[in-house]
């Protein structure tokens, strides 16, 4: 091989195969002429470990993607990205099937994230605002649930339509305005509400009530005690998600118990009691419930209920 001389330009580096029966003292040979002693062996190394890996998973792919700039292709590491660590952390069971195609929610709601979860959207039942901020994917059993209580709502009171704040984004992992939010099990439902003549008006955005069902904002919306009832109540009834918490402010909680005690049955009033939280160390939630599912039963390996330690 003609090694190029001072002036002359340089000759590029060859192309080598990576099928069988390549020959790698000739790889080295070859790149011992173009790269120059002092670094031949520091390549050969890596392009052997490469090329045996390449070897044996049929292709000799890199832990970088190209990814579109406004100048062109970038190269991106993705060696730590979620989708790797994830299956990384994971026990092997949960990286084969039958779990390697489901939805998982791994770890704890303020410490976790979540693999292939699937996106609530708006329709004529529900308002997801969250959605063009990509913040509205959760788990199966959590989004389904959420579904199953706007068309139910709807039907009780036709007209209704269920606003849906924020779930988790598309990983999981930290959310902006948010102590949890993380895996998946998670979601903030706006209150339904009246006008000033007392008719149902569907919200576009949370308002925050205070005790005597008044909005502190001044609009003249008032807080529909029937309608809130009713999807609390629908929470309660729906055995399929295993609601676990249903957080909302203290007054608001006193009233929709109050409202409960004369329109509820006993059963529903002692769940109600027991679910209906003020949450510790957190905002009052006076302009939303936040509802959690429990985890999932064949995921209990994985996930955890409560909320990591500080």
């Amino acid at each position: 091989m003609m090694l190029p001389e001072s002036g002359r330009g340089v000759v590029p580096p060859p192309r080598f195969a990576t099928g069988e029966g390549m020959n790698r003292p000739a790889v080295a040979l070859a790149l011992a002429g173009v790269l120059g002693a002092s670094t031949m062996l520091q390549h050969v190394e890596a392009g052997a470990s490469a090329l045996g890996a390449g070897d044996r998973a049929g292709t000799g792919a890199s832990a970088e993607e190209e990814i579109p700039t406004g100048d062109g292709v970038a190269s991106r590491d993705v060696s730590n990205s979620p989708e790797r660590l994830a299956r990384r952390e994971l026990p092997k069971k949960f990286t084969k099937p039958p779990y390697a195609i489901m939805s998982l929610t791994v770890g704890h709601p303020n410490d976790g994230y979540q693999l292939r979860p699937i996106a609530l959207k708006t329709n004529r039942h529900r308002w997801v605002k969250s959605a063009p901020r990509g913040r509205n994917w959760g788990h199966p059993a959590l989004v389904k649930m959420l579904k199953r209580n706007a068309r139910d709502i709807a039907r009780a009171v036709p007209g209704s339509k269920m606003l849906v704040g924020d779930i988790s984004s598309k990983k999981g992992g930290p959310l902006s305005g948010h102590h949890s939010h993380q895996s998946g099990r998670d979601a903030d439902i706006g209150f339904f509400a009246r006008n000033a003549k007392g008719r149902p008006v569907a919200l576009q955005r949370f308002v925050a009530f205070d005790g005597e069902g008044k909005a502190k904002d001044g609009s003249g919306f008032t807080f529909d005690d029937r309608r809130n009832w009713l999807l609390v109540r629908a929470w309660l009834q729906d055995h399929r998600a295993g609601l676990s918490h249903i957080f909302v402010s203290r007054p608001l909680r006193q009233r929709l118990l109050a409202y409960a005690r004369k329109h509820a049955t006993k059963d529903h009033l002692r769940q109600a009691t027991v679910l209906l939280k003020q949450p510790k160390r957190a905002e009052a939630h006076d302009d939303h419930f936040h509802v959690r599912i429990s985890c999932p039963p064949k995921q209990k390996e994985i996930c955890r209920e409560q909320p990591r330690s500080r």
